[in-house]
């Protein structure tokens, strides 16, 4: 449908046919949003059939694509089935199994058939329906469990009613969200159709907090900022430029600072999406979350999938897991990191490999990705090691703050490496990817293993006593480079699982009893 307007409009403003109607869907889910806002607070059952038909208007009309939706309707179907039939623990385990097979068909499919196309498909919204339908299945199951067995946060989400399919599908298909997330639990959602944080417990009339149509401008706004800016600096940095002989014949200098324009420009287009999601979902009603611990003001900030200035600012890679797509990360918490930690038992590796290849082949199979990953997994580990051994030495005895230049200093290495590294996830082979990577002579790399090498042996945690050191000093060579080998392999591995646990566990430190 509309194939003659979208046409003409694509070479009107030399823009791709597909994003163009993904960016119309984003644009027109704001006056859905609005209407859907207005209408009547004491029927749900109309906002369940108005958010479910505006999801299948913008796939079927602007979109053009029936057979995503049939995609993403059939397994939300199936989903529903599975759970309303297999009442123990092994529903949600072949549901996550089920979803997530049916996802890495679709991501291969697209990668045989269009390697390093970038048209847009039903791959991106099943990303996001995966992690609705596994969170989902999982919270029907906390449902229909002990509630002592349970976490706070379990609790909170646990569905103790078996919904209807409407009310289902109405959450599987939130039309502000269902191209590109947020993804959100189906209780949280649940909430805001029947208003209940919003109702005076006493005469039951809804009373709105403040601050929402500003809130939704003002990703609205930045949304349109970002897009603008890729217009004017895309077609001027492109990272697939890098595989050409012009780039590889500039001094490296230039080719390191081309980089790093070109990842932050890369980002921009996940900033652009992101954002306009977030201020549909707000105008909508939903994204409150609660008034600001300082100020007192309220926040309308419970869909955002990226905090932009902790991003762009972080002084560690840690920073950036933190304020990166977090509607994922809390998936990967919630509904795998938790789930495969046994009642009781303390995080290990296990836990972390496992949720990291949940990640990865969540993504898909490119090996740009897998290089990504694991050069990020090796940074979030380093940087483990430069705080442990290197920050205790510039923290004030007074503030317990590091100096300003100390922080900068970490902003600016975090910010180089992360832009080198992501070059492979927007190039996505293995053979390009690595070829950049030796143009640029593997600085960040050799800094990584540097660090985690030589900051334990030259910066180490304990002073020993006078003896200890004679001691020491006495030992044959052999035996003091076997010992040095031993602490090195050693704070690695404790290094890489605790930077990577920090990542993944509850941030306020709740338990989690059982999975």
């Amino acid at each position: 449908m509309l194939d003659s307007f979208f046409n003409a409009f694509s070479e009107a403003v030399s823009f791709p046919a597909d994003q163009l109607r993904c960016l119309s869907a984003l644009i027109l889910a704001y006056p859905l949003a609005f209407a859907f806002w207005l209408l009547p607070n004491n029927n749900p059952t109309i906002k369940h059939i108005v958010s479910v038909a505006a999801s299948f208007f913008l796939f079927a009309v602007i979109l053009d694509d029936m057979v995503g939706l049939t995609h993403l309707l059939g397994s939300s179907i199936a989903v529903w089935r599975i759970m309303g039939t297999v009442k123990g623990k092994w529903g949600p385990r072949i549901v996550f199994i089920g979803v997530m097979l049916h996802m890495s068909v679709s991501h291969l499919i697209r990668q045989l058939n269009d390697y390093r196309g970038y048209k847009l498909d039903h791959t991106g919204p099943q990303m996001i329906l995966t992690m609705k339908l596994t969170s989902w299945a999982f919270s029907v199951y906390d449902g229909r469990r002990n509630p002592k067995e349970l976490s706070r946060y379990q609790t909170e989400h646990a569905i103790t009613n078996f919904p209807s399919l409407l009310h289902y599908l109405s959450y599987v298909f939130f039309f502000p969200g269902v191209l590109v997330g947020p993804s959100f639990e189906y209780m949280d959602y649940m909430r805001f159709i029947e208003l209940s944080q919003f109702r005076d417990p006493k005469t039951g009339k809804v009373h709105w907090p403040a601050g929402r149509i500003f809130a939704s401008l003002k990703s609205f706004m930045f949304s349109l900022i970002s897009l603008a800016s890729l217009a004017i600096v895309a077609p001027k940095i492109d990272c697939l430029w890098t595989m050409e002989p012009a780039f590889k014949a500039l001094p490296w200098v230039l080719r390191f600072i081309y980089v790093q324009f070109s990842a932050l420009g890369a980002r921009f287009k996940y900033y652009a999406v992101w954002k306009m999601a977030e201020g549909a979902c707000v105008l909508a009603g939903f994204g409150y979350n609660g008034p600001d611990p300082k100020t007192g003001e309220p926040r309308w900030d419970a869909t955002s999938n990226v905090d932009i200035w902790a991003y762009e600012t972080g002084e560690s890679i840690k920073d950036l897991a933190d304020s990166w797509n977090k509607g994922t990360n809390m998936w990967l918490k919630h509904s795998v990191y938790f789930r495969v930690l046994a009642p009781g038992a303390k995080p290990s590796a296990l836990q972390t490999f496992a949720t990291f290849a949940v990640s990865a082949f969540w993504h898909g199979f490119y090996p740009g990705y897998y290089l990504m990953f694991i050069s990020s997994a090796m940074a979030l580990t380093a940087g483990k090691i430069l705080r442990r051994h290197l920050r205790p030495r510039y923290v004030s005895a007074t503030s317990s703050k590091t100096p300003r230049w100390y922080n900068f200093v970490g902003m600016l290495l975090t910010q180089l490496t992360i832009n080198y590294m992501s070059m492979s996830f927007l190039i996505l082979t293995f053979k390009d990817s690595v070829e950049l990577w030796k143009d640029l002579f593997f600085v960040p790399h050799i800094g990584i293993i540097a660090v985690i090498v030589l900051v334990p042996i030259m910066l180490p945690l304990k002073r020993k006593s006078r003896k200890e050191q004679e001691k020491q000093d006495a030992k044959p060579e052999v035996e003091k480079v076997k010992e040095a080998v031993h602490l090195v392999a050693d704070e690695a591995v404790e290094a890489a699982v605790e930077s990577t646990t920090e990542v993944l566990s509850n941030a306020k430190g709740e338990k989690v009893k059982t999975s």
